[in-house]
């Protein structure tokens, strides 16, 4: 059937919700993908006014690589799988949660979502409890301040950076 909006012809179907799902979903997570990720970014490029309002939580796995060749990939994807479930069940209650890299993931968020954080942090801890394969994750995260950003880039590079410390500090608290 078809749908008339603005005298544009909007075709409804299974199809077109099918093809829509897959373009901007991670198939293997169910969270968005980096096609839906690149098109929000474009989208707090031209809405500026928003800024002021965005969080972001940049999320890495630690140490995949090793979990992959001890364990097997498998065990792996299971990792990057409850990592996504934790964020979903967490932040994602309060952000968008998109998969941008085999074990990385980025949440963006229209309010303050700290304490979404320190629960996506405790659950892992939990899930550790019950898993055979234990792991850990990395994370950066800042509010967007005009005082500090330009844009919704520099405060991801941000995040990133910061997280990229915090997994320094687990590597070398691994030594």
């Amino acid at each position: 059937f078809r749908i008339y909006i603005n005298g544009w012809v909007k075709i409804e179907s299974k199809v077109t919700d099918r093809l829509f799902l897959l373009a901007y979903t991670d198939t293997m997570t169910g969270v968005k993908n980096r096609n839906a990720y690149e098109e929000a970014l474009v989208k707090l490029h031209n809405d500026t006014a928003r800024l002021d309002k965005i969080m972001v939580v940049v999320i890495d796995v630690d140490n995949l690589t090793v979990i992959n060749n001890t364990h097997g990939h498998h065990s792996g994807d299971e990792v990057i799988k409850t990592v996504a479930n934790c964020l979903l069940k967490t932040i994602g209650t309060k952000a968008d949660v998109y998969r941008v890299g085999g074990d990385e993931f980025v949440c963006i968020a229209e309010c303050d979502i700290l304490g979404y954080i320190s629960e996506f942090r405790d659950l892992i801890g939990f899930e550790n409890q019950t898993r055979k394969v234990s792991f850990s994750v990395s994370l950066g995260y800042m509010k967007y301040s005009s005082e500090i950003h330009r844009n919704i880039d520099e405060l991801i590079i941000d995040c990133d950076k910061k997280m990229y410390r915090n997994k320094r500090k687990h590597k070398t608290n691994l030594k």
